[in-house]
């Protein structure tokens, strides 16, 4: 078997990561991984391994394992191999080795964005990122939302004919791609905001792989537009169940949003619920279910309204119109819109209408993530209803991002400081000496 070790290039600071690989017969070679670690003093010299306290290292302690078992399997194939043998080895194999690993061409396309924001897609499906320090999957949908940046990079590559380097991908590159996301490509505040925060991240991992990158692409920022919230109020959500629809598809539709709007479920969960998802409890009902986007585990129980909706379907939720969840989401939203506008939920409200700031008729702004902004909205401050309480349907982890979500700040503590002054001054009144009004006699 070949040895293989792992070693800081510099002895302090921030380091490329070298290997040697000594291989029977005098095969011993050295050269960069192409990885780098933020600070030698996070290496492990007795295990010649990154130690494992950051997120960074977790994720640079992995890759490198991965290496290392990927070499140890090539040199066992030539080792089989009846065409290639270990005297055949150089130091150039192993070089193409490595690039291949990572999906690089050994070519000057290394200091390009477009080539490695490419590899870094495809390496997506099998890498992971850390969320309360553990280990988590990329899910499909953000590897297609990736996907789709990396697209929208090569459109504006061709746009700015010109290929686009690592080392220029600074603050004012950054602005630049976002005037052609939103002048060229129209696109939203909250879509191109959110793809400069993909632009910052892919371009972290380039850095963190040795490449040559503009240093000021770390004061880059992600951004979003202020939060609009549109809702459903009680009152409002009654009058669609009141209404009746003229077809099949606008009643599911309905029955759909009602049911959001009182488990505050997502529309990427709504199109996977079924039947097992209904449980009874010491005579309670509840829907339970892991949460596709967070997979938090989250147990609703059923409001009434909900119940009479589901008694319809012989105690089961509506159908989907299509298998494809991307098709019924698009046809959902659409209908949402529809059986608002005929139950004539058509107060003038602000808005965000085709990326367009203005007032329009409520029903033009509702869509499927309404429904779920309208239950966080409905039972905020209504009394008996704590935050937690709320959160724990919503299955939101941050307090914080969820005021953030339904546009409100949290005064708890202001409106008790209050309290306490109002307090503090009718105490102070109470304990404060009366004055005495000392009347001076007048000179005659």
């Amino acid at each position: 078997m070949a040895s293989i070790k792992y070693y800081p290039q510099q002895p302090k600071g921030k380091s490329k990561i070298y290997i040697r690989l000594s291989i029977k017969r005098g095969k011993d070679f050295r050269l960069s991984t192409g990885l780098t670690i933020e600070d030698v003093k996070d290496w492990n010299f007795t295990k010649n391994y990154p130690k494992q306290n950051t997120e960074n290292n977790k994720n640079l302690h992995r890759r490198l394992q991965d290496l290392e078992n990927h070499i140890q399997d090539e040199v066992l194939a030539v080792e089989k191999s009846d065409e290639l043998a270990i005297n055949d080895l150089s130091s150039q194999w192993l070089k193409n080795l490595i690039l291949d690993y990572f999906n690089e061409a050994p070519n000057e396309d290394k200091d390009l964005l477009i080539p490695f924001a490419d590899s870094f897609v495809k390496n997506l499906p099998n890498s992971t990122y850390m969320k309360n320090g553990k280990p988590q999957e990329y899910k499909q949908e953000t590897i297609d939302k990736y996907k789709y940046f990396v697209e929208n990079l090569k459109d504006f590559e061709e746009y700015r004919k010109k290929k686009i380097s690592l080392s220029e991908t600074d603050l004012a590159f950054a602005e630049e791609l976002t005037t052609y996301l939103d002048e060229e490509k129209n696109q939203a505040t909250n879509t191109f905001g959110r793809s400069i925060k993909r632009l910052k991240t892919i371009l972290k991992e380039a850095e963190n792989q040795g490449r040559k990158v503009n240093p000021n692409h770390k004061k880059i920022r992600g951004f979003e537009d202020e939060t609009i919230v549109t809702f459903l109020t009680f009152e409002e959500i009654d009058k669609l169940i009141d209404n009746e629809f003229s077809t099949r598809d606008l009643e599911i539709a309905r029955d759909w949003l009602v049911i959001a709007c009182y488990t505050a479920l997502r529309v990427s969960d709504l199109y996977r619920m079924n039947k097992s998802m209904i449980v009874n409890e010491k005579g309670v009902d509840y829907i339970v279910l892991k949460q596709y986007k967070t997979n938090k585990r989250v147990k609703i129980p059923i409001h009434y309204k909900v119940r009479d909706v589901l008694l319809k379907y012989g105690f089961d939720f509506p159908p989907n119109f299509y298998e494809n969840e991307k098709s019924n989401r698009t046809k959902l939203s659409t209908l949402m819109k529809k059986v608002c506008e005929l139950s004539e939920i058509n107060e003038v409200v602000s808005g965000r209408y085709n990326g367009v700031h203005g007032s329009y008729p409520k029903y033009k702004l509702i869509h499927n993530h309404s429904c779920r902004r309208s239950f966080c909205c409905n039972f905020y401050g209504k009394e008996g209803w704590s935050v937690p309480m709320i959160m724990a349907i919503s299955g939101h982890e941050n307090v914080n991002n969820f005021y953030k979500y339904i546009d409100k700040e949290d005064d708890t503590l202001s409106s008790i400081v209050a309290e306490r002054f109002a307090e503090m001054e009718k105490a102070n009144i109470k304990n404060k000496p009366q004055s005495k009004i000392i009347k001076l006699a007048s000179n005659q």
